[in-house]
């Protein structure tokens, strides 16, 4: 390491150390009746002297300086202002002041609950997932040096533990609730707390899913006799989920029917995937119109799907009987097609040969023009010796 880089590297570990402690956040609330501080941290190192004030700032009395004769509650350390303790008459604009460096803070003192060992208002809430770690660690990272004891509360109802109260263990649905940190310190001769309170939620593990089964519950696979087939069943489950297959017959299990090992494998999402395959050599008719079954175990709940094999081509017309049908068809269609027309040339010969086969005579009913081969033309005869 370069010499030049040690002012840097010291100056980088100076503020990591102090960082939990800076009061960075213009707007932030307090307790009544706790200790509170605010600190300010300098961004750079401050090499020339110069006089550090503090003022609180509001609208009747403008900007007044605060010393430490102002009040017995107010202590300062140059860079920290603390109130030992915090009222509610304390809310209010705060700045500070170091030669050209300012910062200021809009405080608000939330009024202390009187029915229960924490204020709402000043909660943390942390969500933790069933079976994974829930700590809740009891330290004060300003006032630990002036720590006298500390008590860890679970819904304000006192944990008994050492010296060092703390929890650590994985998350049970029962642990949920409101942790209290309460540090008992000394000051002047008199004894104060300070709270953190933690809201602690439990839920379902998010990594575990209900697992599901790809693709159709019932599956058909066509198949020809004699032939091999692998049949591929996989789905999406949790990491101690597992799936197998069931094809169990009364007469035993057929000896073409080979069940391979599981794959399972988790993808760049964290998710579980697995399958397995079922091989059936040499098919013959017992594995026909057969189920076999694939299932996902699981703590959730199986999920199954099945698979039927069937004769290739089953339920379709044979190609050689389809042929023979259409050709017979258009023969049909062809011939009725040929008579139609020949009816519409020759009308009038079949009219004549109805005549002929019945042996009626329409001309002996009464009505002369129903004679299809002759009456029709003598009317056109008659009709065109009237015009002349």
């Amino acid at each position: 390491m370069h010499l030049g880089q040690l002012p840097l590297t010291l100056l980088v570990l100076m503020l990591r150390g102090t960082s939990e402690t800076c009061t960075s956040r213009p707007h932030i609330n307090a307790v009544e009746g706790e200790p509170f501080f605010l600190k300010y941290c300098p961004l750079s190192p401050v090499h020339e002297p110069s006089t550090t004030k503090w003022f609180k700032a509001s609208e009747s009395d403008g900007k007044v300086e605060l010393r430490s004769s102002s009040s017995p509650r107010i202590t300062l350390h140059d860079y920290v202002l603390e109130f030992w303790p915090v009222e509610l008459d304390d809310s209010g604009s705060y700045v500070f002041q170091r030669g050209n460096d300012t910062h200021d803070w809009k405080m608000n003192v939330i009024r202390r609950s009187k029915h229960s060992c924490f204020t709402e208002r000043q909660v943390t809430s942390k969500t933790v997932e069933v079976g994974k770690a829930l700590q809740v660690d009891c330290s004060h990272s300003y006032y630990q040096d002036l720590v006298h004891r500390t008590a860890l509360y679970k819904n304000c109802e006192k944990i008994e533990n050492n010296k060092n109260p703390s929890l650590k263990k994985n998350a049970e649905f029962k642990d949920q609730g409101y942790y209290t940190c309460m540090f008992f310190l000394h000051h002047n001769g008199k004894l104060f707390n300070v709270t953190s309170t933690y809201n602690i939620t439990i839920v379902e593990d998010r990594s575990t899913i209900i697992p599901a089964i790809l693709g159709p519950k019932i599956e058909h696979v066509e198949v020809e006799l004699g032939t091999d087939v692998q049949l591929n069943c996989s789905a999406w489950l949790n990491e101690k989920d597992y799936i197998y297959w069931s094809f169990h017959r009364k007469d035993g299990q057929d000896p073409n029917e080979h069940e391979g090992e599981e794959i399972k494998i988790r993808t760049s999402e964290g998710k579980w995937h697995a399958s397995r395959i079922l091989r059936i050599e040499n098919i013959n008719k017992k594995n026909l119109n057969f189920s076999y079954n694939c299932t996902v175990s699981s703590d959730k709940g199986p999920d199954t799907k099945r698979f039927i094999l069937l004769t290739k081509g089953r339920g379709d017309i044979p190609g050689h009987v389809f042929t023979r049908g259409m050709v017979t068809a258009l023969v049909i269609s062809g011939g009725i097609l040929c008579l139609v027309i020949a009816g519409v040339i020759y009308r009038i010969d079949l009219a004549l040969f109805y005549r002929h086969f019945t042996g009626r005579d329409e001309t002996l009913t009464g009505n002369q023009y129903r004679d299809a081969g002759v009456s029709y033309p003598m009317v056109l005869l008659g009709n065109l010796i009237k015009k002349h």
